[in-house]
């Protein structure tokens, strides 16, 4: 199988105490008006032969240009989440987990603390934050689901162990396709069995469910509707969380398991149950033609998808060389979507490449003329071609830093 990514502006006219009228002259008034927020948003991209990766900054993603040309860190740390001004990576070398800020010059370790817990591997691997102080992340080791909890300030792992997921009762079957999220204190974990005498295919999903940090009694749902959560949880985005309801996408890429013709959409579990929603799920492309990657929360019961065609991926280089990618703004809710004007573009396989901020969503993406960042504004339906990234080859992330 394929084990392969406010301003908020003050006018202030106002009228005091009954009638009288206090006049202010423009010196006051510009006084009394907050300065614009300044903004830092942070991408990890690669370039060059051999291929680097480089943490790069700047402080829009509306205009300009940013280039990796005697500008940005060369890093060979996996970097795989950013939160409140810190970038949070894995140094396989050590293996340990890094804190660091970077000014586009140098890199500023922070704290450096070992991980042995658990063996976190880029295609097995995974995560989620629990809240703003603790980030937990998640591993499938030989069919056992382990988990480790740092807590971000103390850069200290506070607990690890195994969650009770019981193996598979084949023992040549086999769980992958992961990703998490909490709602609330409860955990929930989306993944897939392969079969073995099914050409290790798989032939529903799963969904686990845990008052965390009760990691013992957990609760297992399985839906036959559809066999393929969306996988790589530490490359995109593949949940959301909406009015207290958990909302997966499922995402059986040609890259990851081939052309199996098996359901893209999006299911759910309601209101912090335990169970998969059987009245529920929107499907949101013809499986024969389209496949999908990511979903990224745009608020108000709607959410940014990428939707591939794949009937033009032959191979899996095509992900990066072919214009095949387009971006939906999907109601979940309603069960539509509406296409982005954003030209058809290059996919990159799994890569968290959208980000939404301030209620739009910025799209880093290549449509042959090089990697730009399209802002979506969902208000009013409009696109913008924004931040031209010079001389990259690919975006892995794109945050925003502070």
């Amino acid at each position: 199988m394929f084990q392969k990514n406010k301003i908020l502006i003050f006018a202030i006219t106002a009228v005091l105490f009954g009638f009288t009228a206090c006049k202010k002259d423009k010196a006051d008034t510009e006084d009394e008006t907050e300065p614009p927020v300044e903004k830092t948003y942070g991408f990890l991209v690669t370039t060059g032969t051999p291929a680097a990766t480089y943490v790069v900054q700047t402080g829009s993603v509306t205009e300009g240009t940013l280039t990796t040309v005697n500008n940005g860190i060369a890093t060979t740390l996996s970097v795989f989440t950013s939160r409140d001004g810190y970038y949070y990576a894995i140094d396989y070398s050590s293996p340990s987990l890094v804190k660091f800020t970077s000014d586009n010059k140098t890199t500023n370790i922070i704290a450096e603390t070992p991980f042995t817990q658990i063996q976190m591997a880029g295609w097995s691997g995974f995560f989620t934050w629990k809240d703003s102080k603790t980030l937990v992340m998640l591993n499938l080791n030989n069919n056992r689901f382990e988990y480790a909890e740092l807590n971000v300030e103390s850069m200290s792992i506070t607990r690890s162990g195994d969650i009770n997921i019981p193996a598979p009762a084949v023992a040549e079957d086999y769980y992958w396709g992961c990703n998490a999220v909490f709602v609330g204190s409860k955990l929930y974990i989306a993944y897939l069995k392969q079969i073995k005498a099914n050409d290790e295919l798989p032939e529903k999903a799963y969904v686990a469910s845990m008052d965390y940090p009760n990691v013992t009694d957990v609760t297992i749902s399985s839906d036959d509707r559809f066999n393929y959560p969306s996988p790589y949880g530490l490359f995109t985005q593949s949940n959301l969380v909406y009015n207290g309801s958990a909302y997966f996408i499922t995402s059986p890429t040609f890259w990851a398991i081939g052309n199996i013709g098996a359901p893209n959409g999006i299911f759910r579990v309601l209101d912090g149950g335990t169970q998969i929603d059987d009245s529920y799920f929107y499907e949101l492309t013809d499986p024969d033609k389209e496949e999908t990657i990511g979903l990224y929360d745009l608020g108000n019961g709607k959410a940014i998808v990428k939707v591939l065609d794949k009937t033009r991926l032959a191979a899996y280089a095509d992900y990066s060389a072919v214009n095949t990618a387009s971006y939906y703004a999907v109601d979940f809710i309603n069960k539509s979507k509406t296409r982005i004007d954003i030209p058809v573009s290059r996919s990159g396989a799994y890569q968290w490449n959208v980000l939404i901020d301030d209620g739009k969503a910025y799209i880093a993406t290549n449509a042959g003329d090089g990697y730009y960042v399209y802002e979506y504004d969902p208000a009013t339906s409009t696109v913008k071609k924004g931040l031209k990234l010079e001389g990259v080859d690919n975006v892995g992330r794109i945050y925003r830093i502070k």
